[in-house]
């Protein structure tokens, strides 16, 4: 009987992993980091019979951790689509650039990821050693996203890594008509939110930029690197913001725009993204950003919680305008400055405190299913699985513990380096 351990990711968000042994065979599903002073990772894992890695996706708290797993042996493989490969590449890249040597890795080991990943499409199945196999599904969560569905021991066992079953303006949603499985491990992100319909959002915040834009302000948007900033892109672009307001686009956003016109399949559509891409000025240096400010327009820029990158430098110039405003567009952790500027219109960035005049706005495009999108989409995977819950706060995990029982379901809310027998 095969057993799956669960390494991270229980009743919290970050450090992603789980583990699946077989006789003498194993394979590993994502790898992620905890971010911390310093950061943290799941404990190692025996190498020994691993068959392969397989990844969700590119965000740090599912893929931070994976150069320390491929560094042990060459012959460990990475599965995961072309684009998380490479989306993942940049933000290991960048996470060792900006962690100054506290992380138990260098680049050499982020290239070895690079050459020992088989960058696997959607829909193809892939026999790992003599007891495992593996099939990755459209998760809808960023360009390149999966869902991991392992066949072990005559079991069926499936990773929803982060999906959303809305499609955005970016990426098509969630494969929903998904083959029998026995076992899911599903996160819980937003399993006590309820979305307002995407069609809502999105005039609300081309509304909001308008009438900022027409009063002679400038829109500061302070965006995830990966997904969102694109996603804000293609919003602009499908509501045709009048051609006399330039949109610049600043920070790792842009090299994620190179890697997704390379990968035009993960997208929702190829030929607007490329439309947004091609209408956006990059900028590529403080006298970019000087002129930028200058002329107004639409700044879209990491970080997507004002936690640092070219965002602070925008905020700074723009923050004391009252024609100015400052549009957050994903959920705000509570203690990060986005957080903070919400509440009280006063923030800390750069270790000095700003009182805001400019407008702040709050428009949360997520790309996560809510609370009825994630039922939905759960219940209706065949076979009548037994659920595992996890990537959530420890109320989200409990609040979808109780709605998959009141539906006649099994779910169970594993604890940290607990083991089960599937």
């Amino acid at each position: 009987m095969a057993k799956l351990t669960f390494l991270g990711s229980t009743r919290n968000i970050g450090r992603a992993g789980f583990f699946i042994e077989h006789n003498d065979e194993s394979m590993l599903v994502d790898y992620g980091v905890q971010f911390g002073n310093p950061p943290t990772f799941p404990d190692m894992i025996p190498i020994d019979g691993l068959q392969g890695v397989a990844l969700t996706h590119s965000h740090l708290d599912h893929s931070g951790g994976l150069p320390l797993v491929i560094k042990k042996d060459k012959g460990i493989s990475l599965f995961c689509t072309p684009a998380s490969r490479d989306l993942t590449i940049l933000l290991l890249r960048d996470m060792i650039k900006i962690s100054r040597g506290r992380l138990p890795y260098d680049s050499k080991d982020v290239t070895k990821v690079r050459r020992q990943c088989q960058a696997t499409p959607y829909e193809h199945t892939v026999p790992l050693g003599r007891h495992f196999e593996m099939t990755l599904f459209n998760a809808g969560h960023v360009p390149g996203s999966a869902m991991v569905s392992a066949r072990v021991d005559g079991k069926r066992v499936l990773f929803t890594g982060d999906f959303n079953a809305t499609e955005s303006q970016l990426t098509p949603g969630a494969r929903v008509n998904l083959p029998k499985h026995d076992v899911v491990v599903t996160e819980s992100t937003y399993a006590q939110r309820i979305n307002p319909s995407r069609e809502e959002i999105e005039q609300s915040l081309m509304d909001a930029t308008i009438e900022t834009l027409e009063r002679g302000g400038t829109v500061l948007i302070p965006a995830f690197a990966v997904g969102r900033s694109q996603e804000i892109m293609c919003i602009l672009e499908k509501y045709n913001l009048p051609r006399k307001y330039p949109i610049y686009v600043d920070g790792m956003a842009r090299k994620v725009n190179e890697i997704l016109v390379r990968h035009p399949e993960y997208l929702q559509s190829p030929q607007a993204f490329s439309r947004a891409v091609s209408r956006a000025h990059e900028i590529r240096d403080n006298r970019d950003r000087n002129r930028a400010i200058n002329d107004g327009g639409v700044i879209i820029s990491p970080a997507g919680m004002l936690k640092g990158g070219a965002s602070h430098v925008y905020f700074k110039r723009l923050h004391d305008d009252p024609r100015n405003s400052i549009i957050l567009v994903s959920f705000q952790i509570p203690g990060t400055p986005g957080a903070e500027l919400l509440a009280t219109k006063t923030v800390e960035v750069g270790r000095k405190r700003f009182d805001v005049k400019a407008d702040v706005q709050q428009f949360h495009l997520s790309s996560h299913s809510d609370s009825k999108g994630m039922l939905k989409m759960l219940t209706n995977i065949p076979g009548d699985p037994e659920f595992y819950l996890v990537h959530g706060e420890p109320e989200s995990c409990d609040a979808l513990k109780e709605s998959l029982e009141k539906v006649g379901r099994k779910a169970t809310v594993p604890e940290r380096n607990e083991t089960f027998e599937i």
